[in-house]
């Protein structure tokens, strides 16, 4: 096999993460990349969700305990996820959506398209 191909399978069980500090709790470590399988069983699984599950589901498949390695929101249901306040929430959501492949561009462009629509329609409402 050539190097680059011995690089590549070199990073096999590798796994990149960001250990994020959450107020009331501590450190918390949340996965920033996943492997091709788990990326496609998290969308599989994704597609037979509620819209509001979703971000539980990113939770609890990214969200791991810094000291032991275990996915601590593996043993909560997304409804109990979903019950979390957002100040613990929001910024581990926010590390956690690299690990799909959201970046933040990706999250100001949907944002501009849904403030578009509004801003035409707050227009067309000052011109009538």
């Amino acid at each position: 096999m050539s190097n680059l191909v011995n690089a590549f399978l070199a990073t096999v069980g590798k796994k990149q993460s960001q250990i994020v500090e959450i107020k009331d709790v501590g450190s918390v470590g949340v996965l920033t990349s996943l492997t091709m399988k788990q990326r496609a069983e998290y969308f599989n699984e994704r597609k037979s969700l509620e819209d509001s599950k979703g971000n539980a589901l990113l939770l609890q498949t990214t969200v791991f305990d810094p000291e032991t390695e275990e996915h601590i929101f593996k043993k909560l249901s997304l409804d109990d996820i979903n019950n979390l306040p957002t100040y613990v929430t929001d910024p581990l959501i926010k590390v956690a959506l690299q690990a799909i492949g959201v970046t933040p561009e990706m999250i100001a462009q949907q944002a501009n398209k849904e403030v578009e629509p509004e801003e035409l329609k707050n227009s067309a409402n000052d011109q009538s």
